[in-house]
């Protein structure tokens, strides 16, 4: 019989959940802090992230500007550093692809904002170098990676570690944890 992927991609998700503890909660409730100070002082988030993250970031963005559950709210400021073709190809073309996202924190941020970082192994250059223009801006920095959290777990200010190595559960376990940390923030925000 061929390998079942499907089952065996089930079966690591759920290992992933139902093995998770306070080491993977405790930095998603300080993310839901620091977010939440970030938009009531009117600031903002900036998100960024490479292939299946960048479409979290650009994902999440949405739910910040339009809604999670309050269709009614005012949208929260948020930027996907992934949206603007023009700017992403400008940059990597004139620059090089690992500057593609510090030259926008650079250009966007400004100190009392939130980065959001998504790199599913820590090691992505142009996530560190995003990181670090972050940081020398005076803006916090939540990094989203797999359980290791390579480079960008000893440089966040926030490390969100998912429960898994497998980059295709650590993809779908970050849309969980941002949708669910986005839904938190709005819940104290604005609560339907």
């Amino acid at each position: 019989m061929k390998e079942d992927i499907f089952r065996d991609n089930f079966e690591r998700l759920r290992e992933s959940m139902n093995t998770a503890d306070d080491t993977y909660f405790l930095p998603a409730y300080e993310c839901i802090k620091a977010t939440k100070e970030t938009i009531e002082n009117g600031n903002k988030v900036l998100l960024c992230g490479n292939g299946g993250s960048a479409s979290t970031a650009s994902h999440i963005t949405n739910d910040f500007i339009g809604h999670m559950r309050n269709w009614e709210r005012t949208g929260y400021p948020a930027i996907a550093l992934t949206a603007d073709i023009s700017v992403l190809t400008a940059l990597t073309n004139d620059y090089g692809y690992e500057y593609v996202f510090s030259k926008q924190v650079k250009a966007l941020g400004k100190s009392g904002d939130i980065l959001w970082a998504f790199s599913t192994s820590g090691n992505s250059e142009n996530i560190i170098r995003a990181v670090k223009a972050a940081k020398e801006s005076g803006i916090k920095t939540a990094v989203f990676t797999d359980a290791d959290g390579g480079k960008l777990k000893s440089i966040a200010d926030i490390w969100l570690p998912v429960n898994s190595r497998h980059a295709m559960i650590v993809e779908a376990l970050h849309l969980f944890y941002v949708h669910s940390i986005a839904e938190s923030v709005e819940a104290i925000l604005s609560p339907v």
